[in-house]
């Protein structure tokens, strides 16, 4: 059929098809109405149209339901608002968001951050039911439409109080919004197909000063599932926890653990019971007494004394209380062949007791001696006896580390202590510096022997008011002494070692490396140089020693030189004896 546009036509039969094989419309003069009908023409067919705003617009089926029932319907809102922050666990894993946190309202304008309300992200002019605002924003509830552009909601103009078109209404009963206005949800993860009617304000609501609030009218969801069951579409079925719960074929059963022989054991608060085992230290978990011949005492032994025995009766088939004896003794089987507690007969060497007390239990491990054996701890932390030794003998370490009869070894720095005093033989001291002399200080005991310290190179032992001293020899008038004095190249003050008031009697020079040629050495005073020894009678140049005899008083000690001119190299000594006066 070829497509026709033709506008404001006219003169056409009252009887209009669309299509062939669609309805058709037909206009009865007689009713002056017009019919919709089928293809047949006989029977009428449904006009779907939106829902009414104007007072003369057609009414669906809905509408004029809900108005019986004292309801104001809106059209319907793409999603609503939820407050909830947990549901049911089989719609999406239990778990939602609480849209009032992305909102926020001022001024009759609701701002929006995120652009999702039940879990639908909102397209440009979505009608959103808000329904879940408390407090002061409670009058922000409403029906709104929301701005993609600003992130913003404005209340619908079918639910602002506006007359249609805009202008205010001056008619109480034309007002578009308050008590009994019923809204239906078409989307959402939790309040899809819901229905909603306001519940406060009763009458018509000031909007921005009237806190308004929803009640949930119907949900057209049919047969839906609450506690103990769960819906999957149109099946109904019983949700079971898997552990304690299952279903065994067509039959809801109690599911065994895959432990064998565990109890199902109560929390004790009322929750979900477990698999596990019973804990027999619980007193609710048991009953009377366990048999004899279960492994039990067939006794209730909670009345026991602390450390008490449980002693079979076999004539009582039960388990009697044998209570803890005094301190220090022990269990043992009496005269009559009963068990109890008492002391321990060591007289009874045959039933009571056998055998050598160990060490580790306070014994010694021995059970004869000699006469005065000794017992002293081994090397392996025993007991080991040590027989009496010989006549003066002590008891001593030996370089072993083990005890022993012997004599002291004085040698040994471990074996005596102190000072060995005069008295018993010894010196009274106990350390030297080499060199040291003893002599008696007095003519006591102990503290007689004193020590007298080595002297200086050349000192002589004296006796200075009855002790000895050491005394430089040098300084001793009368006695003859000889120094020996090393010369090179230079002149030396060979008088510089000699005491004051010295008589040289001799002179030797002992050339031990030969002089360089034309060296002459004299020895005299700075005065007289060769007053000692004159040129003639030494020859640097020749290795020997040249002894010069002489009685020469010098009452200087710097008067005596060695004079060695033109000399480059040699070497010798020049030895003077010589008597201080």
């Amino acid at each position: 059929m070829a497509l026709t546009k033709q506008y404001g036509l006219s003169g056409l039969y009252s009887d209009v098809q669309f299509g062939k094989t669609n309805g058709r419309i037909k206009f009865d003069n007689a009713d002056n109405a017009f019919n919709a009908r089928n293809l047949a023409d006989n029977d009428y067919v449904n006009f779907r149209v939106a829902e009414p705003i104007s007072n003369r617009d057609a009414a669906t089926k809905y509408y004029v339901d809900s108005v019986a029932q004292g309801l104001k319907p809106k059209a319907a809102a793409r999603v609503a608002t939820n407050g909830l922050t947990s549901i049911d666990s089989n719609v999406n894993s239990g778990s939602a968001t609480n849209d009032m946190t992305n909102l926020s309202y001022s001024n009759e304008v609701w701002t929006l951050t995120g652009g999702v309300i039940d879990g639908v992200t909102l397209a440009d002019g979505d009608r959103v039911m808000i329904k879940d605002a408390t407090g002061g924003d409670a009058v922000g509830n409403g029906i709104w439409v929301y701005d993609i552009s600003a992130g913003t909601l404005s209340r619908a103009t079918d639910a602002d109080n506006s007359a249609p078109g805009g202008e205010a209404s001056t008619d109480s009963s034309d007002s578009e919004f308050g008590g009994g206005v019923f809204v239906f949800v078409l989307e959402g993860t939790v309040w899809q197909d819901s229905g909603w009617v306001v519940n406060s304000p009763t009458g018509n609501a000031t909007l921005g000063t009237d806190p308004i609030t929803w009640a949930q009218f119907s949900r057209v969801s049919g047969i839906y599932a609450n506690d103990g069951l769960a819906q999957d579409g149109n099946r109904i079925y019983v949700r079971t926890d898997g552990t304690t719960i299952h279903l065994d074929n067509d039959d809801l059963a109690v599911k065994s653990s895959t432990t064998q022989y565990q109890s199902l054991i109560s929390d004790g608060a009322g929750g979900t019971a477990t698999w596990t085992a019973i804990s027999l230290d619980q007193a609710a978990a048991t009953t009377n007494t366990l048999l004899r011949s279960r492994g039990g005492l067939a006794a209730d032994v909670s009345a026991f004394a602390d450390q008490s025995l449980y002693l079979s009766d076999v004539s009582g088939n039960t388990t009697t209380e044998l209570a803890v004896g005094t301190a220090n003794q022990v269990l043992r089987v009496d005269g009559s062949g009963n068990l109890g507690y008492g002391t321990l007969d060591l007289g009874q060497t045959g039933t009571s007791v056998s055998g050598v007390l160990d060490e580790t239990n306070g014994g010694t491990g021995e059970s004869t001696y000699a006469q005065y054996d000794l017992l002293f701890g081994d090397a392996t932390n025993k007991l080991t006896k040590l027989s009496v030794g010989l006549n003066n003998q002590v008891l001593r370490v030996s370089a072993a580390g083990v005890l022993e009869y012997g004599a002291v070894d004085l040698a040994a720095a471990d074996a005596v202590t102190g000072t060995l005093p005069e008295s018993h033989g010894g010196t009274g001291q106990n350390s030297y510096t080499q060199g040291d002399l003893l002599y008696a200080g007095n003519t006591g005991a102990d503290g007689t022997l004193a020590k007298l310290a080595i002297g200086s190179s050349g000192d002589i032992l004296t006796v200075n008011n009855g002790i000895p001293t050491w005394t430089n020899a040098t300084n001793q008038i009368g006695l003859s002494s000889t120094r020996r004095v090393a010369i090179g190249t230079s002149d030396v003050n060979i008088g510089a070692i000699l005491p004051a008031n010295s008589r040289v009697v001799s002179a030797k020079v002992n050339i031990t490396s030969a002089y360089t040629a034309g060296t002459t050495i004299t020895l005299g005073r700075s005065a007289a140089v060769a007053e000692v020894a004159t040129a003639d009678e030494i020859d640097p140049e020749t290795t020997g020693l040249y002894v010069i005899d002489l009685m020469q008083f010098y009452g200087s000690a710097t008067q005596l030189l060695a004079s060695i001119t033109g000399a480059s190299a040699g070497a010798g000594y020049v030895i003077v004896d010589y008597i201080a006066e």
